[in-house]
């Protein structure tokens, strides 16, 4: 086991594009990796304010996409019809993935790595509950990012998260970016 061969196989992920704004035709993309670290900074903070696990959350929030640098980022849709995959199938691939990554990591780490996510997917606890309302939030904030930038409809993206939000000071978060979304002046 060699654990740059790990470090290598992860840095891929800066190489990887998020596919929701490939397909909204978004230039210069954010990768994966870009948004894990915004993630992981939001779970940091937010974990503490709200006196939550901050390691824990901000763990998930760095590994809870690891195993797209084997399956890409495949796009969760609001219907799961307009997906190029099925969530179930989604989560088989991710698993896959995942389970190829960590093994190229000692017991110990592999067996953290593999906790961490699997309660992120399940999303039980309050760390992960806020992990992936943040998730939902950090998209919103690029899409206005995105938005200011260059104009463009990226509604969905916010009907999607206000849809799926379920912690209370998330809920507000969302509502100060949504608000901006829709302040913003039009592009033509």
């Amino acid at each position: 086991m060699n654990l740059l061969d790990f470090v290598r196989e992860v840095r891929r992920l800066k190489e990887v594009k998020r596919k929701g704004w490939t397909l909204r035709g978004v230039r210069n993309p954010e990768s994966v990796a870009d948004h894990s670290f915004m993630l992981a900074i939001l779970a940091y903070v937010y974990s503490r304010k709200l006196g939550l696990d901050s390691e824990k959350a901000t763990k998930m929030a760095l590994i809870h996409d690891i195993c797209e640098v084997y399956t890409g980022d495949i796009a969760t849709r609001m219907r799961e019809d307009e997906q190029e995959v099925g969530n179930e199938e989604k989560v088989k691939r991710e698993r896959e993935g995942m389970e190829k990554l960590i093994s190229l990591l000692p017991g110990e780490i592999s067996e953290e790595i593999r906790l961490l996510w699997e309660e992120f997917l399940s999303c039980k606890t309050r760390e992960a509950k806020l992990v992936k309302d943040l998730d939902r939030v950090e998209m919103c904030i690029q899409a206005l990012d995105y938005a200011e930038r260059d104009g463009g409809n990226f509604e969905e993206f916010f009907e999607f998260a206000k849809k799926e939000i379920e912690t209370a000071e998330i809920k507000k978060l969302f509502e100060v970016v949504y608000t901006e979304f829709r302040n913003l002046p039009k592009k033509t």
